[in-house]
């Protein structure tokens, strides 16, 4: 990774740029105040005035993360409807987790509190297939109800794929949840929603 801009330039901006390529390059677990002040080019105690030290570190890394790939499934769901944008969202999620397994590691940190702003980025990503499933014709409950019921699936498919591996396998299996899942909510709701259709 190369070396970054000098200190007049540190911000917070700046060191979570670091430290997103720092945890996709070497992994989560990686990302110290000292690996960052590295590449800043600067002490490690010159952070703490953007971050307040490992912890602020490691959560700001998380809210940035979060939200990159709240940006990721929303573009996906731009152009698409029905089965296809809960596909098209769904695969953008994978797509993230592979691509960028650092970051996605930092998403399963644990908000502060019940308000801060990993709660909001993290919500902003259930928001996304809860109105893929409002333009289904759900009501916005329910909307949010079937939103949380696939996001909980797409994530824990993720989050021990993530820890165990990806294989070929994987593939087939993600779409057979994707199928399975909204094919219920589907069911709950109105016979008539079409499910994803399989690649």
């Amino acid at each position: 990774m190369s070396r970054q801009p000098s200190r007049q330039r540190l911000s917070r901006d700046a060191l979570t740029a670091v430290a997103l390529l720092l945890v996709d390059e070497s992994g989560y677990d990686a990302l110290t105040l000292s690996a960052v002040a590295e590449q800043l080019q600067v002490g490690p105690s010159a952070l703490y005035t953007h971050c307040g030290g490992l912890d602020g570190l490691r959560h700001v890394t998380a809210v940035a993360a979060t939200n990159n790939l709240a940006v990721q499934v929303r573009q996906a769901a731009i152009g698409t409807a029905g089965g296809d944008a809960v596909n098209a969202v769904a695969h953008a999620y994978r797509d993230f987790t592979l691509d960028h397994p650092g970051q996605f590691a930092a998403t399963l940190r644990p908000p502060r509190a019940n308000d801060d702003e990993l709660v909001q980025a993290d919500q902003a990503i259930t928001d996304v297939f809860a109105l893929v499933y409002t333009a289904m014709g759900l009501t916005p409950p329910e909307s949010a109800l079937a939103a949380r019921s696939i996001r909980s699936a797409v994530h824990g498919f993720l989050a021990l794929e993530h820890n165990s591996g990806t294989t070929e396998a994987c593939e087939d299996d993600y779409q057979h949840l994707l199928d399975t899942v909204h094919r219920g909510i589907s069911n709950r709701y109105f016979a008539d929603i079409e499910g994803p259709a399989s690649d």
